[in-house]
């Protein structure tokens, strides 16, 4: 089994160009492709006049280029001459200017191991030049710096040991889950959180694991929302399930309960009967963009221990569907979220119903999707025994595809209705603004069934789409492992 749970660490092959072993000089080409800059090395005589060539996409790479000048005492001058996408130059120019490492890099090894490899090397930083398309400064410091000789200092067995993330580093905000199983929807959601979530304090003195407005739209058009799956009765009991759509749906608080979703909904403080003024809402306009339930009560909710998680309700009748959208402050997506989607799914039909329309959509925007850290290995252990329910198709109604290869590559996107709505003709940049308006795993099937149909094309053969060979399958990294 293979995912983002089971990665461990492992050396990232670096991507040098090792040429005139006798040289001091490195070139380092950021993102910028190091063939391309050696092609200019040689046109002008001075490949062989340099050490090495390579890459360096991420400030976590400059560690591999330290690693690269430990091994190597000979390199006493690495130029910088590239384009610099994401920092992975400037925390090089000043680690090797400044002998010191700079915010936002952080080092495999203590400072005291590297000082004597950054201590031993100059940097010249023609950043800018390269953006200036000016090339010939690259070529004038080769010829500068060029001086080869007995190596400056000793070569040093530097450990390449990757400490695997516990948390993302960044805060990740937009993550889009559609699905037509809210049992599938849940999986996903885990996975999502336990990979991308960063960890921080919470304020109920425990960690966790945090991911920004996570987006989880459940898609029906039509077909009535299912009982709750078999398989996420495993882990909610129906009577818990039933619980939480009656706290939704009736307004009666319980003694000792500071409030209930049904009370907010139905009985609100300020507003009344919301779920009442939204079907009604609906009914008198459709086109409505106004059927909005707020759940939140300043008067009561801004000093509490334990405020609402759900905090609006919007619902919407287009075409036939009442489709319905509820923005969560905060979810608890391994041990809570199940219970409030199907209870916002129960709503959905309920309203569908008195408005004599299908459900369409449920759509939940979870501004605080996070795992505590006592689910952590829970959590972990539910989307290992179910990993099938990421790699499970789901119904995209953004539309199908019909993906063909002649003399070019024509890909039509198609409504779910099968009637066409686009065509495109090219190739990666001509499908790209397509590939935006799909779902992720429907974006990923574009792009590769895209490259059969090309290779196909390429070698003359008939291409079918969906259509795999034995070689194909055996290719793809899914049998790979």
């Amino acid at each position: 089994m293979c995912g983002l749970s089971s990665w461990r660490s492992a050396v990232v092959r670096k991507d040098v160009l090792f040429l005139n072993e006798a040289s001091n000089v490195a070139v380092a080409t950021l993102w910028t492709r190091k063939e391309v800059v050696a092609e200019r090395l040689a046109a002008a005589g001075l490949l062989g006049r340099v050490h090495a060539v390579g890459t360096l996409y991420t400030v976590h790479g400059v560690n591999y280029l330290i690693h690269t000048l430990a091994e190597r005492p000979q390199i006493d001058t690495v130029i910088v001459f590239g384009a610099d996408l994401s920092g992975s130059g400037e925390a090089l120019v000043r680690l090797l200017r400044d002998k010191a490492a700079p915010p936002g890099l952080e080092l495999m090894w203590p400072p005291e191991v590297v000082a004597e490899v950054v201590s031993g090397v100059d940097v010249v930083d023609l950043r800018r030049e390269y953006s200036e398309g000016r090339w010939e400064a690259l070529l004038e410091a080769v010829e500068a710096r060029y001086r080869p000789g007995p190596p400056r200092r000793r070569r040093l067995e530097l450990p390449l040991e990757e400490r695997e993330v516990e948390g993302w580093p960044v805060p990740v905000s937009g993550v889009l889950i559609s699905e037509s199983s809210v049992f599938r929807a849940w999986v996903k959601l885990v996975h999502a959180v336990m990979s991308l979530g960063s960890v921080k304090p919470s304020e109920y003195g425990e960690r966790q694991k945090q991911l920004l407005n996570a987006v989880v739209t459940l898609g029906f058009y039509g077909r009535p929302p299912a009982e709750p799956e078999p398989e996420l009765l495993r882990y909610f009991p129906r009577g818990e399930l039933e619980r939480h759509v009656k706290m939704l749906l009736e307004p009666a608080r319980p003694e000792g309960v500071s409030y209930t979703y049904g009370e907010r909904l139905k009985a609100h403080p300020a507003a009344g009967d919301q779920l009442a003024a939204l079907v009604e809402r609906l009914r008198a306009s459709p086109g409505t963009r106004r059927a909005v339930a707020v759940l939140w009560s300043h008067r009561e909710d801004w000093g509490s221990e334990a405020p609402p998680c759900v905090v609006l309700i919007q619902g919407d009748a287009t075409g036939g569907f009442y489709s319905q959208t509820a923005y969560l402050r905060s979810s608890d997506a391994f041990a809570a979220w199940p219970l409030n989607a199907h209870a916002l799914v129960r709503l959905a039909g309920l309203v569908a119903g008195e408005l004599g329309l299908r459900v369409g959509s449920v759509t939940m925007v979870c501004f605080s999707a996070h795992v505590y850290e006592r689910d952590w290995g829970r959590a972990w252990a539910l989307v290992h025994e179910h990993w099938g329910a990421l790699e499970a198709f789901a119904p995209d109604p953004r539309g199908n595809l019909l993906i063909s290869a002649g003399s070019a590559l024509e890909v039509e996107l198609r409504a779910p209705d099968g009637r066409p709505g686009a065509r495109v003709v090219g190739g990666y940049r001509e499908l790209r603004p397509l590939s935006l308006l799909l779902a992720p795993d429907h974006s990923f099937y574009l792009g590769w069934e895209a490259r059969r149909a090309l290779e196909r094309a390429r070698r003359g053969e008939p291409y079918n789409q969906d259509e795999e060979d034995a070689a194909e399958i055996r290719g793809c990294p899914q049998y790979g492992q």
